[in-house]
């Protein structure tokens, strides 16, 4: 059985981002919302290629075929830890990047956004810390903590879209 390192639900910390959010009027950056949708997209990229990777080998290990083992061994050799560093080093790079992006301009929601961004830093931590320890990860928690992410990214898109239409966050 997979090990679980304990992560932020997706319904409270959505739930705790657009809250936090609410109550601020920042101004729109279309640059911070691109960078938003680059980054959220590469998160995906990455954990839907590791889902993708897992049902494979789970449905190669089901295989009598000796011929399959070199394609488990390949499909293992792409969904390993090592081979997906330079993934997470990237989004981390995209993570800070967005971070100081995003609290540039100090307001009233800076340390909210802070909050927000600091939350999806750590499942994303969560997540390489899974994977690092276990050196593959499973399908199903692939597309769990991808699924948690993408709630995260878009509690983050209402708030932009909002502050772009020019309304207050609700």
């Amino acid at each position: 059985m997979r090990k679980r390192i304990p992560r932020i639900s997706m319904l409270a910390a959505c739930a705790a981002m657009v809250s936090m959010l609410a109550s601020c009027a920042p101004t729109y950056d279309n640059i911070a919302d691109q960078m938003l949708v680059d980054t959220q997209k590469q998160a995906d990229d990455g954990l839907l290629k590791l889902e993708n990777l897992g049902k494979q080998i789970d449905n190669l290990k089901k295989s009598p075929n000796a011929s399959d083992r070199k394609a488990i061994a390949d499909a293992e050799t792409q969904a390993s830890y090592a081979s997906n560093i330079d993934f997470y080093s990237k989004l981390q790079s995209s993570m800070t990047v967005l971070d100081a992006r995003m609290t540039s301009n100090p307001d009233l929601s800076t340390q909210k956004i802070t909050t927000s961004l600091g939350d999806l830093e750590k499942n994303i931590e969560s997540t390489r810390q899974v994977h690092a320890s276990q050196n593959t990860l499973g399908p199903d928690f692939a597309k769990e903590m991808r699924q948690t992410l993408d709630q995260q990214f878009k509690a983050l898109t209402v708030y932009e879209l909002t502050i772009k239409n020019g309304s207050k966050p609700q």
